[in-house]
């Protein structure tokens, strides 16, 4: 591997719902991982249950197993944010960690390991739409979702922007497709973002601080009942444009 190259890793469980997705999406990329740190942590009944409501089954879990190509070590960790995770970061010089599905909130520690630091998706437009439920309340509101990448800092949802990407809504014709799209067109741009940082055509000084922002708590069902039936009925405007494009 080029010497000037980042060495990037990344932070995901074995069964995570996404993490599959995410370490795919950078190897379509051209990204090259140095390690994939495993927590152990499994998936929870409660985050199977809301990804099959959001997707309505139109993203299932990628295996790690699955991914062809990868030549990354994989290392079980107890936890990514125990001494021995943070020091293996350290030892491995790692310059970017990308967050697959860590299920950390991600300590002080972990964040300062890496040179550049811990680098994440959002699923919303920061600092707009800060929270887990940042695509359900731009639908309540009439407002484009977006796909936000950004280095993860104390503050949730609150660290440097490298990019923002509305969601290309062609063809999305209800909810659950519009969540795939989301999540979808999200594992393109990091991979995108991750590839660039490694080959040094972005670096550091091409983030932007965040200024001022809203954060959304979940969405009850009566709201969830009213973004579904926005969508479908197309009171949702940014689908209704699209489509009329």
């Amino acid at each position: 591997m080029n010497g000037s190259m980042l060495k990037v890793a990344a932070l995901t469980t074995p069964d995570g719902i996404l993490g599959g997705h995410i370490i795919r999406g950078m190897l379509d990329a051209g990204v090259v991982l140095d390690a994939v740190f495993l927590d152990p942590t499994p998936c929870s009944a409660r985050e199977g249950t809301i990804h099959a409501l959001r997707t309505d089954g139109g993203l299932p879990p990628l295996a790690l197993a699955c991914l062809d190509g990868i030549k990354a070590d994989f290392v079980a960790v107890e936890d990514h944010n125990s001494p021995a995770a943070v020091n293996l970061v350290r030892e491995r010089s790692i310059d970017l960690l990308v967050n697959a599905g860590t299920p950390r909130i991600v300590s002080p520690a972990l964040l300062a390991a890496p040179a550049m630091g811990v680098l994440s998706c959002h699923p919303g437009r920061l600092p707009d739409y800060r929270g887990s439920c940042a695509v359900e309340h731009a639908i309540l509101e009439n407002q484009p979702v977006a796909n936000t990448v950004h280095l993860m800092s104390e503050g949730i949802d609150e660290g440097p922007v490298l990019e923002v990407r509305d969601i290309d809504l062609t063809g999305v014709a209800t909810y659950p497709e519009l969540r795939v799209a989301t999540y979808k067109q999200g594992f393109v741009l990091l991979g995108c973002c991750v590839e660039a940082l490694q080959a040094g055509k972005r670096t550091r000084d091409d983030f932007i601080e965040q200024g001022p922002g809203n954060w959304h708590g979940p969405v009850d069902d009566m709201a969830m009942s009213d973004v579904e039936a926005r969508v479908a009925d197309g009171r949702y405007l940014p689908l209704h444009a699209a489509s009329a494009a």
